[in-house]
């Protein structure tokens, strides 16, 4: 069996990212929020190396580009960008 077929692989959807990072590892904590006033409800925590970490945010960025090119800008408020002390490059 295809170690990626829907059967073998476990499934969850998250809106919301928490990331912790030490010398040797990335953690990110995925999580659902349920109700707007209560915390996010953890779902998985995803651990790797920094250097796995680096090579799936080149990915990650090159498949958002890829969408955009076929579908259209993903627009998001300026104020989360604000919010998070990021911009869009």
């Amino acid at each position: 069996m295809d170690p990626f077929e829907k059967e073998a692989t476990a499934e969850y959807y998250a809106d919301s990212v928490n990331f912790t990072t030490n010398l040797y590892t990335f953690i990110f904590d995925f999580a659902q929020m349920e109700q707007t006033d209560q915390p996010p409800k953890p779902v998985v925590r995803v651990r790797m190396s920094p250097q796995h970490a680096k090579i799936m945010s080149l990915l990650l960025r090159k498949n958002v580009q890829e969408y955009e090119r076929r579908v259209g800008t993903i627009i998001l408020p300026e104020q989360l960008y604000d919010d998070l002390g990021i911009k869009d490059e």
